[in-house]
């Protein structure tokens, strides 16, 4: 979640537990950790959107109940969190035009100058654009980039993709190649 917002400019932190969010590092949970700055006056101005795999309406009420602003569930989906921000502060987007990136880009990367890189960096890539780590998605896309030149056409693509935030095509793309790889390396009879 930090990650899309650490996109377009935006601050946050993350914390696993109470305990690593905490400025005392004394053991907690989260609930307690949201409690402790929601009583420090220095911190409770600050907007908390709660995220979590546990769906569970106690689980979302618990979360505002403890001074949370709003609750996302897992995996986040980016268009859920500019629609928060927008809510919570009040934001006014500013769109610039650029390059589309239509189907036909995907379909583009059928042609032979396209190379996908390794089944192992496909599934990485694959399991970073559904956690919606897009900023760590565009990293290990160059980093498999500086690999071989033979895949910055794929990297590059991936990496425009995920910075205009259309997980959903990366997805496609990639799952794309992971089910042909998958197949070369399967046993033929």
């Amino acid at each position: 979640m930090c990650e899309s917002a650490t996109l377009i400019g935006f601050r946050g932190r993350r914390s696993p537990t109470g305990e690593r969010g905490s400025p005392t590092n004394v053991e907690m949970n989260g609930f307690d950790m949201l409690k402790q700055l929601r009583n420090d006056n220095a911190l409770k101005h600050i907007i908390v959107i709660i995220s979590s795999a546990s769906v569970s309406d106690i689980d979302r009420q618990m979360s505002i109940d403890a001074g949370g602003d709003d609750f996302l569930p897992k995996p986040v989906n980016a268009e859920e969190i500019f629609s928060l921000l927008t809510n919570h502060l009040q934001v006014t987007w500013k769109y610039q035009t650029i390059k589309s990136v239509s189907t036909s880009a995907i379909i583009l990367s059928d042609s032979p100058e396209i190379v996908a890189p390794p089944l192992e960096d496909l599934q990485i890539l694959f399991e970073l654009a559904q956690d919606g780590l897009l900023l760590k998605l565009v990293k290990m896309a160059e980093k498999i980039g500086q690999k071989s030149d033979r895949y910055l056409p794929f990297t590059q693509q991936i990496s425009q993709l995920a910075k205009q935030f259309q997980t959903e095509k990366i997805e496609i793309l990639i799952q794309k190649h992971l089910n042909y790889k998958q197949y070369l390396n399967s046993p033929k009879p």
